[in-house]
């Protein structure tokens, strides 16, 4: 029986059924800290702080917790409640479909790729949320994080506040985007927000479309309004379609605007020739550290996850 062999995995390191009840009924929590797969988790799990746990074609029947220190690795596997990661934790999941909410609480980070996401992501105070090739159902929400869109879906809205940048490549947001007060701003590349498009109080680089200075960009599809207030970064809105109004005020510098098609009404404060041309040293700086950025966070990601792949294999296997 299963209940038996995850009671019997205690004295391996690997899975821990806490309770008596059948597999079916509520309110069983196990502990993970090894390799399993295969397997049906009833009730909650829970990555104990500083454990790692590997999970491949598992499906966790309620929450799945990673606590301080600790990293939860997900392959083709299914968390029919909410995925919260805690301090300085970690979670990938890896063609995984998470039904609950996605939660960063001071967190290293979430890795999420070929994966999908029902409920909302709420992020704060954490290092990084990182999305490839996923769909998400509901809004990405996060304060104080880094987060990276790219080939992906969001059916609801994308709002950012805080943290070093906010990017999107190749991706459809159907609700608005809200970037506000990040550290190196944000680029938006080959994609698509249906609502409108908000950008405020941002330093660094903003660069929406257009091939400098980050130069694997493109033009973007805005449904809605796009509005620039009061950035400090270098700013550029080149080459995209918009549907409706395009508005800049009260960013230093100016931003760079061209080669835009407009559908409503474009009122900037657009930079003069000169003055993009002198600016150009500054462009090819902050792109390069928007970059490298993104470089250092997928070698964090990667670095993370072998390190949690090698240490719950160290922990056992969950079954004899």
């Amino acid at each position: 029986m299963r209940l038996k062999r995850l009671a019997l995995a205690a004295a391996g390191g690997g899975l821990v059924l806490v309770g008596l009840a059948a597999p079916s009924q509520a309110g069983l929590t196990t502990f993970c800290d090894g390799v399993a797969e295969n397997v049906t988790v009833p009730g909650d799990l829970v990555v104990k702080a500083g454990d790692s746990c590997d999970l491949t074609n598992v499906v966790i029947q309620g929450n799945a917790t990673v606590r301080a220190d600790a990293n939860l690795t997900l392959t083709g596997s299914t968390v029919e409640g909410a995925l919260r990661v805690n301090a300085n934790g970690f979670a990938s999941t890896v063609q995984t479909d998470v039904q609950g909410a996605t939660r960063l609480n001071e967190a290293f980070g979430v890795y999420s790729e070929e994966s999908s996401h029902a409920a909302n992501i709420v992020a704060s105070d954490s290092e990084f949320f990182y999305s490839l090739d996923s769909a998400h159902n509901r809004n990405v929400n996060s304060t104080n994080v880094e987060v990276f869109l790219e080939s992906g879906w969001v059916s609801k809205s994308v709002n950012s506040e805080g943290g070093l940048l906010t990017d999107l490549y190749d991706t459809v947001v159907e609700g608005s985007l809200s970037v506000t007060g990040t550290e190196l701003g944000s680029v938006v590349c080959f994609s698509e927000v249906d609502g409108d498009t908000t950008y405020t109080g941002n330093a660094g680089l903003v660069q929406l479309g257009g091939q400098s200075p980050v130069s694997d960009c493109g033009f973007n599809a805005f449904g809605g309004d796009v509005t620039l207030t009061g950035n400090t970064a270098d700013a550029s809105v080149v080459g995209n379609v918009i549907r409706g109004d395009l508005t800049c005020t009260d960013n230093s510098p100016a931003p760079a605007v061209s080669d835009n098609r407009v559908r409503g009404e474009e009122n900037c404060d657009a930079a003069s020739a000169s003055k993009l041309s002198a600016a150009r040293g500054s462009f090819g700086a902050a792109g390069d550290q928007v970059e490298s950025r993104k470089a250092e966070v997928r070698d964090q990601i990667e670095e993370r996850s072998e390190a949690a792949e090698d240490a719950a294999e160290d922990a056992g296997p969950a079954f004899e």
